[in-house]
């Protein structure tokens, strides 16, 4: 049996292979991949001064639209080689007008935009240092496609939230953006809340106390009931894909909440903390609630081949039953049918983010 051997690397980033040319060609090149969860160029303001989120990195490389020309380098890597199809792009980054511009014409505009905001805009005092209106006024008559909120553990977070006593997501400082974003019918863009809490004896350095990671869940179920006309896409599987209990809330969550769907971004190196076969019954059974994404970061121009292989892996383990290796263990690949793939793929997205079916051209 063929065994593909990969490493979680640092963040959130997906899964990397160790060896060279994976022996692998798609079996759906007619499928379009759409990555709802996407950063590759480094954080930069947008036209609103207060979306500012860190200094952008200096240096050659340092420009957004440089790290989207790779993007395109390594779409076209996956496709003569692999014969996948990964077409379009969620971008989660704030960029200049004139940086979505040049990004747009580099990519041939096969990249959205979604603005990013979250804990990280808190002034001291506690309140949001931008306003809903300034977000609706951009999704309806600047061209994005939501608002991408940030609401991760405490340790990697500013000194300004800190200072503000924002300790869960469901705070009612919050309150007015999210009221008035599910007014305007805007969509919340891989939201992220919480981090990932493994099983007993392998919890994961990012939120290991146990009793902490199901408090923040439960803050942001809190959010989720409050505003049912709120259309939720929350990344990394809404870090309830850890463990075999996690997958079954998350059920339970689908299962509640119409307006809750997630993205897979980051998790394939989690899986095998899980039983396969409960894994593959939650992707099929909520196909219809279920985004591709990756969480991709800046591309250097050395990393190509690199990130082209990290795709791959990801497309190995949702469309075959190969082996897998990683940190977490072993586990035999997803093997989803079609119909479950189109839909993880592309079609889901299609229906929430406003813009991407005309994109498409479908």
């Amino acid at each position: 049996m063929k065994r593909i051997i990969i490493l979680s690397v640092l963040s959130f980033a997906t899964c990397v292979t160790l060896f060279g040319q994976l022996q692998y060609k798609s079996k759906y090149p007619d499928i379009p991949i759409v990555d709802v969860h996407f950063h590759p160029s480094n954080w930069r303001a947008v036209s609103v001064p207060s979306l500012y989120i860190i200094p952008p990195v200096s240096g050659p490389d340092s420009l957004p639209v440089n790290s989207f020309v790779n993007v395109m380098k390594v779409r076209e890597v996956i496709k003569q080689k692999y014969e996948s199809n990964l077409g379009y792009f969620i971008c989660l980054n704030n960029v200049t007008d004139d940086e979505r511009t040049a990004i747009k014409t580099a990519t041939n505009n096969r990249v959205l935009f979604s603005i990013h905001a979250g804990i990280t805009h808190l002034a001291t005092s506690g309140g949001l240092n931008f306003t809903a209106e300034e977000v609706i006024e951009k999704v309806r008559n600047e061209g994005f496609v939501g608002l991408k909120f940030w609401f991760g553990a405490p340790y990697r977070q500013l000194t300004e939230p800190k200072q503000a006593g924002i300790t869960r997501i469901d705070d009612p400082r919050f309150a007015p953006l999210f009221s008035k974003l599910e007014k305007a019918n805007v969509l919340i863009t891989s939201l992220h809340n919480a981090d990932p809490n493994g099983p007993f004896d392998n919890r994961q350095n990012w939120m290991k106390d146990p009793v902490y990671y199901w408090e923040q869940i439960r803050f942001f179920e809190n959010v989720v009931a409050k505003y049912p006309n709120l259309t939720f896409i929350v990344a990394h599987g809404a870090w309830l894909v850890c463990q075999d209990a996690q997958f079954d809330y998350l059920r339970y969550m689908l299962s509640t909440y119409p307006n809750l769907y997630i993205d897979i971004s980051a998790t394939f190196q989690y899986m095998p903390l899980s039983n396969r076969d409960n894994i593959r019954d939650f992707y099929i059974e909520y196909q219809d609630r279920i985004l591709y994404g990756t969480d991709t970061g800046r591309i250097a121009d050395d990393a190509i081949d690199k990130q082209a292989n990290m795709y791959v892996n990801t497309f190995m383990i949702l469309e075959t039953g190969q082996d897998y290796t990683n940190n977490n263990g072993t586990m035999k690949g997803l093997d989803l049918p079609r119909e479950v793939l189109e839909k993880i793929y592309y079609k889901n997205a299609v229906k929430l983010y406003p813009g991407l079916k005309e994109a498409m051209e479908l």
